[in-house]
């Protein structure tokens, strides 16, 4: 199975500035399809999840002494007496979250601190790489450039698809995770990792310094003349400015109409949705409710809209998740957008993250989100307006246009998302 950047997951987090306190508020994060961001959906302990094995569900009595007699019999009697005390309790933490609830699995996770440090880089839509975009094959152990970052190292190295990446630094991934390639891209700024790359027939080495690098960045643009294009690759704590400051710029261009790109937009943090969203819903607005274990929280826009009142469509597709998927069903029910794409992940859990004694986090499932007129999309996604089935690469060949007239001939779902609006005239 192949692994790609992104997926989604969602999370009560403390703030990601400040040590963790014991009131989080509500955050829904991503890792970003960036190989120098973090790793895909959920940063994992490395622990793999084999679908076919099941929790017993007879009650566990006794669980407590029952527990260490089976910590004991392994360190006494397992074939391989390198495993210790500390490998036993990781594995019981991490069992603990993946297996507790075996339907939620994926969200479920023990991070590691490495891991727990790249979330909170993406949190700030920062971080340290050289900014190339993969796919990766654990079976091959090749890593598929899928873009760059404009501007970033990998570009400017001229490395671009369909490059494979065969190692890092001199090191092969076959039956590693994506987590391992990751890692091993990143690092600190002015240090140099080099690439093996195999281009067509030939393989060359690629040597790119590592920077400071800006990414998901929200971007804007005129198109059919009088249509605003927007784009949010993912939700962070640099998005809603930037948004504000987007949204503005086409609102100085009297936009008739405007299309919202939420296409492989995994999520993010969920209070900076909120504050996005915002920007286009009318004030005071209930964007969406949680529920929790014991209560019903609403969730209310707190920012004032730059642009409202205009036709919307709003481009989804597969991979659209969290809340990215809530930010949709907010301008479908709130303004009546017509949503044009695919059929969004159903990422529609909360998670938090709680930061443990050693540097190692675990996250878990607190509750779930619902659109403003309460629906769930939970495991089953949201079902397009108009459906428009298209490529992820196409999609991501297709974003890297900047040229409006191309962008609009060679872009299926933006165009048939500009044809919906002249409708609405």
């Amino acid at each position: 199975m192949r692994h790609a950047l992104p997926l989604a997951f969602c999370l009560v987090l403390p703030s990601c500035s400040q040590a963790p306190t014991s009131s989080p508020g509500v955050v829904a994060v991503t890792a970003p399809a960036v190989a120098t961001a973090a790793a895909s959906s959920s940063p994992s302990s490395g622990s793999s999840w084999d679908e076919s094995s099941s929790v017993p569900r007879e009650p566990f009595t006794d669980p407590e002494k029952n527990f260490e007699a089976a910590r004991k019999a392994l360190l006494e009697g397992y074939y391989r007496d390198s495993i210790t005390e500390a490998d036993l309790y990781r594995a019981a933490v991490a069992g603990m979250l993946e297996r507790a609830d075996p339907a939620l699995h994926k969200w479920n996770k023990l991070l590691s601190p490495g891991d727990v440090g790249m979330l909170r880089s993406d949190l700030q839509g920062e971080l340290v790489g050289v900014g190339v975009k993969i796919d990766f094959d654990p079976a091959t152990g090749y890593i598929d450039v899928k873009g760059t970052i404009p501007g970033s190292p990998a570009e400017h190295a001229g490395i671009a698809p369909p490059d494979k990446i065969v190692t890092v630094d001199g090191k092969l991934y076959k039956g590693l995770s994506i987590h391992d390639v990751v890692g091993d891209i990143r690092g600190k700024p002015g240090e140099t990792v080099t690439l093996s790359i195999l281009r067509g027939a030939q393989l060359v080495s690629v040597p790119v310094v590592r920077e400071k690098l800006k990414y998901d960045a929200v971007q804007g643009m005129m198109v059919a003349g009088d249509v605003g294009y927007v784009r949010i690759p993912g939700f962070n704590a640099k998005t809603p400015a930037t948004l504000h400051d987007v949204l503005t710029d086409l609102a100085g261009k009297h936009p008739r109409a405007l299309v919202l790109d939420l296409r492989a937009n995994p999520g993010g943090s969920f209070d900076d949705s909120v504050a996005a969203v915002g920007e286009l819903v009318p004030a005071a607005s209930t964007v969406a409710t949680v529920t929790k274990r014991d209560k019903v929280e609403p969730i209310v826009a707190k920012t004032t809209p730059v642009l409202q009142g205009l036709p919307i469509a709003v481009l989804v597709s597969h991979e659209t998740a969290s809340s990215a998927e809530l930010v949709t069903a907010a301008l479908q029910e709130l303004e009546h957008a017509t949503v044009v794409g695919m059929k969004t992940q159903g990422k529609w859990t909360v998670q938090t993250l709680e930061d443990l004694p050693n540097g190692y986090a675990i996250k878990y499932t607190v509750g779930v989100f619902a659109s403003p007129s309460g629906k769930s999309y939970e495991g089953t996604g949201l079902t397009p307006d108009v459906e428009v089935d298209w490529t992820e690469d196409a999609i991501q060949a297709a974003e890297g246009i900047t040229d409006p007239a191309k962008r609009l001939a060679d872009d299926l779902q933006l165009r048939t998302a500009v044809a919906v609006l002249a409708r609405s005239k």
